[in-house]
């Protein structure tokens, strides 16, 4: 299973596998079109169990532009946002980062309980 890497190339950032390399957009954008700097995921009772999830109180703080730069995707993930492409249309923000953004965040939530929000 091919798996895209993130690379910045200045403020800018790119999932790139082998020879493919699809720009995301500013890093920035990105921030911006998530909401914040920081994205909060809550855990119910039963998935605080987990040992991975070191939190008390059943809230995890992600910081977003570190995630978007260091986590990598499937392939799946990155055909779906490769057909938007990098005009200003939505919120004033390119396509693209918006949708990327969205999907970021959707990950996320699967990570949390089913009534989770940012």
């Amino acid at each position: 299973m091919k798996r895209y890497e993130p690379v910045c190339d200045g403020e800018t950032l790119f999932l790139v596998a082998a020879d493919d390399r699809v720009e995301v957009g500013a890093i920035d954008d990105v921030v911006a079109a998530v909401g914040s700097e920081t994205y909060t995921i809550e855990y119910d009772e039963k998935q605080r169990t987990q040992p991975w999830l070191d939190t008390d109180d059943g809230v995890l703080e992600i910081d977003v532009r570190e995630s978007v730069t260091t986590l990598t995707h499937t392939g799946e993930f990155v055909s779906g946002i490769r057909d938007y492409d990098m005009t200003t249309e939505r919120y004033g923000l390119p396509r693209r980062t918006v949708e990327f953004a969205d999907r970021f965040v959707d990950v996320l939530e699967r990570q949390g309980a089913n009534d989770s929000g940012s």
